[in-house]
């Protein structure tokens, strides 16, 4: 590959510009929360310099904690009475040789709503043990006698700080205020992590860019393994949804039990201590230092205790398969718990990614239609954790592709093979989760023309029995994991039942009015707004709307979906994706929402992702927009551009952990 920056600068100098643009949204990001400081404690308030008049200065002395002071807070005392008075105040500080490093001039107008003011200055590097002088003079006042100023406390808790009052000492007293010092350590991490994807992410796109004839499913293996490894490093375990019960789960399974026992009132298996004592106390405030110290959990066989897998004790075990095999293979090289984590989630990435590869590869036509939604934050959160939504999606696309494989591809008739696949994809799809087994409904699409005889009624015998074969393992498993269900859910399950059944209308009103109600949060949440246990980790608009225009523009533009489908194909299409989303409402009203809610609890966008896909398939097929547009160029501007996407992503995970 020669890169020609002649020839082609306005390629370069545009993904130049869109990285750029990221990275001055993320470095602002990173500047707001501050992530890249440590700070000093933090003063309890008992009350404010409410008699300050103009001339008055305050003079606040404190002795710096760590090198490379870089900024002070101070808590004004907001004040909304008068919406009219002004004044002036400046504020500045001086280092321990009296020269004044920053000095500001603000309006008092500037706290009248917002009562904390940030000082920034250049970074002292050799702060620490060193005295500094914080100064506010008030120079003027308009329309009132008095400025409401500082919050200060007189616990006397800061023995080393000093305040005083034009000149005179406040004995034990300090306003409040925050010193923050910038670690090199964290911005170490955030600039070499950041810089080293970046790079990564120039080399995948000028390669894609130049190579020509690339067939998608080799892009996917260029762009799907970067992003993936840097979520892995990036995002610690335990952060990712309801990723601790999936810990549990997936060690359960990896010992071999199958099952979560349950006698004599008490679900859980005998695992080894270590297993749960890596888990934080507090998981939200899990960060890089914390990843460190959890490094020193040994898994400790010879002390065991039983433990509960709460809700993820209702998933089959089938879905922990890949984790289980990594954590069995991790344990015969390492003791260290969290290592162990790491062996679970990293054969879970592999998985997925091979699954998905051969889906893309399989995939007849429209390929990016699965390529883009395999890369959509929320999805690879899902792959590179110890979750069952890898196996979930990646098995979900992979059925939707084999069904167009053979619905749409070259081959005259479904062998035993053909059908072997099918039957065994079905039952992974039933046993991962029952709101999909509508999806085993994508059989009917297959002409009749690929059956035995050529019949119509092979074909549908065909399907009852895949059909029925996946069902009946589904009842059963859900049989054996009610349960469980009943474990965390009180009888109100049964209820909800009787009452939807009774009044089946009052139940569609309710499910319309959640959509209407949080219609939005799902559409924004399925595209990445959100990622992380507790949607701690916000991407907010750049992400998934970009992600959701990239991904419209595609299907509608892409000519080969143009009058693909024949009228019944669509008709059966849009009735799995209506039967999928109303057991998605429907699990979650019997499983998740209390008896008398208003609306539907628990239902998350991320849950309509196995279909994302068939609803793209439909919308490309019936929109006729014909595309000018070269399908190559088209392909590595989609590759491209979900790739650079990432850096915002994997920025976001970096500051949320500082």
């Amino acid at each position: 590959m020669k890169i020609n920056l002649k020839k082609d600068w306005k390629f370069y100098g545009i993904l130049t510009i869109a990285v750029l643009i990221i990275v001055l949204i993320a470095n602002y990001a990173l500047a707001i929360e501050e992530k890249l400081y440590t700070t000093g404690e933090v003063q309890e308030e008992t009350g404010s310099l409410e008699e300050v008049t103009t001339g008055t200065e305050i003079v606040q002395t404190f002795v710096a904690v760590d090198n490379n002071l870089e900024k002070v807070k101070i808590d004004f005392e907001p004040y909304k009475e008068d919406a009219n008075c002004g004044g002036k105040v400046t504020i500045g500080i001086k280092d321990a040789n009296g020269n004044v490093i920053q000095e500001n001039e603000i309006l008092r107008n500037y706290v009248r709503e917002t009562s904390q003011y940030t000082l920034e200055f250049s970074k002292q590097k050799d702060s620490k043990d060193k005295e500094y002088q914080i100064f506010i003079r008030f120079n003027d006042l308009e329309k009132a006698d008095k400025f409401y100023s500082v919050k200060y406390t007189d616990k006397n808790e800061f023995l080393k700080n000093h305040l005083t009052v034009n000149g005179e000492e406040m004995q034990g007293s300090s306003i409040i205020f925050q010193d923050l010092y910038k670690s090199n350590i964290r911005t170490i991490i955030y600039s070499a992590i950041l810089s080293v994807f970046i790079f990564g992410v120039y080399i995948v796109s000028s390669i894609i860019y130049y190579k020509k004839g690339m067939k998608i499913e080799n892009i996917f293996l260029m762009i799907a393994p970067l992003a993936c490894i840097f979520f892995l490093v990036t995002m610690p375990t335990f952060k990712n949804h309801d990723e601790y019960y999936h810990w549990l789960k997936a060690y359960e399974v990896s010992q071999g039990t199958l099952m979560t026992p349950q006698e004599d009132g008490v679900q859980g298996s005998m695992m080894p201590e270590g297993v749960s004592k890596v888990f934080p106390t507090d998981w939200t405030k899990l960060d890089y230092q914390m990843m460190k110290e959890l490094l020193d959990v040994k898994l400790n066989e010879d002390n065991k205790g039983i433990l509960n897998a709460e809700t993820a004790a209702v998933y089959s075990f089938v879905q922990y398969i890949p984790q289980a095999t990594g954590i069995a293979l991790a344990r015969l090289v390492t003791d260290n718990v969290y290592l162990i984590t790491y062996g679970g989630r990293i054969v879970n990435m592999i998985f997925a990614l091979l699954v998905l590869y051969f889906a893309i590869k399989l995939m007849p036509f429209g390929k990016k239609l699965l390529l883009i939604p395999a890369m959509i934050p929320i999805a690879i959160e899902g792959f590179t954790s110890l979750s069952p939504d890898s196996m979930t999606i990646s098995v979900a696309f992979f059925y939707i592709a084999y069904i167009l494989h053979l619905a749409f591809g070259k081959k005259e008739q479904l062998g035993i093979k053909e059908k072997v696949i099918l039957l065994i994809s079905s039952i992974i799809i039933a046993l991962c989760k029952i709101v999909y087994i509508p999806l085993v409904g994508l059989i009917l699409i297959i002409p009749k023309e690929k059956f035995k005889n050529q019949e119509n009624k092979n074909k549908i015998l065909n399907f009852c029995v895949i059909a029925g074969i996946a069902v009946l393992i589904n009842l059963v498993w859900l049989a054996i994991s009610s349960r469980y269900l009943s474990t965390f859910r009180e009888g109100d399950s049964k209820i909800q039942v009787l009452l939807a059944l009774q009044n089946p209308i009052l139940y569609i009103q309710n499910v319309l009015y959640t959509f209407n109600l949080n219609g939005s949060n799902y559409l924004l949440s399925l595209f990445g707004a959100d990622l992380g246990w507790g949607e701690l980790i916000k991407l907010y608009s750049i992400v998934p709307y970009a992600f959701l225009g990239i991904y419209l523009f595609t299907a509608i533009t892409d000519n080969e979906l143009k009058d693909k489908f024949k009228k019944y194909q669509i008709v059966w299409i849009s009735l799995v994706i209506l039967a999928i989303v109303g057991l998605v409402f429907t699990s979650l009203y019997v499983q998740w929402t209390t008896v008398g809610q208003t609306s539907i609890a628990g239902v998350q966008g991320r849950y309509f992702l196995p279909i994302l896909p068939l609803i793209m398939l439909i919308l490309g097929s019936v929109i006729k927009v014909k595309s000018s547009y070269k399908e190559e160029k088209v392909t590595k501007f989609v590759a491209i551009s979900i790739l650079v996407l990432q850096i915002f992503t994997i920025s976001q995970i970096l500051i949320e952990h500082l």
